[in-house]
């Protein structure tokens, strides 16, 4: 399935090679997952042209049975609230990604989408939090995630959430320290933000 990220014409990298710069950038497979597990479909063409943005993506999608090839990227569907449950999905896989920095307990939520209640409500540190969000059709309101990436900075931790857009209704969220987000941005060329 990889053959085509064997070096050509002395540039390319493999994608084992591929691998390790990410790692080198906080961003690793799973245990037990292998670069023939990520289930590319992508062109040669297409890697070729952009592929630190595909090999995130491929890292950070969500399989059938909801495991991800790694826990510190997340290609992210921004139209994804459908009902109870949705923001909780959310809350938990940017805990998972703060890997402990966000200890988020007791995640709840209501998705009330006639009525227009939206909310997501958890403890951090003993203290309860109650989120509200707004419904605009089944998009995720981005309030609610920039509050999360402002209680994982007020954690002081040295990690934060991180933004690459793909522009379109899709992103890929990650947690890195400074370092960690200089790093990718510089080995990859791709522009990474801060979660705001």
């Amino acid at each position: 399935m990889f053959g085509f990220f064997k070096r050509q014409n002395g540039g390319d990298l493999t994608v084992d090679q591929r691998l390790r710069v990410l790692a080198g950038c906080g961003i690793k497979l799973n245990p037990g997952m292998s670069p023939d597990s990520l289930g590319v479909s992508h062109s040669r063409e297409a890697f070729q042209k952009d592929p630190y943005r595909l090999l995130l993506g491929a890292l950070g999608d969500e399989s059938a049975e909801g495991t991800y090839p790694s826990n510190n990227v997340w290609h992210f569907d921004t139209e994804c609230i459908e009902g109870d449950g949705s923001y909780v999905r959310i809350a938990a896989r940017l805990a998972e990604m703060a890997q402990g920095d966000l200890p988020l307990k007791g995640i709840a939520d209501h998705v009330d989408l006639e009525s227009g209640t939206v909310w997501l409500s958890f403890t951090l540190d003993g203290q309860a939090h109650k989120l509200h969000a707004s419904i605009n059709e089944d998009w995720v309101d981005s309030k609610v995630l920039s509050e999360l990436a402002r209680l994982l900075e007020l954690r002081r931790t040295g990690r934060r959430f991180t933004y690459i857009d793909l522009k379109g209704q899709d992103c890929l969220l990650g947690c890195a320290t400074v370092k960690e987000r200089d790093l990718l941005a510089s080995s990859t060329g791709l522009k990474v933000d801060w979660l705001w």
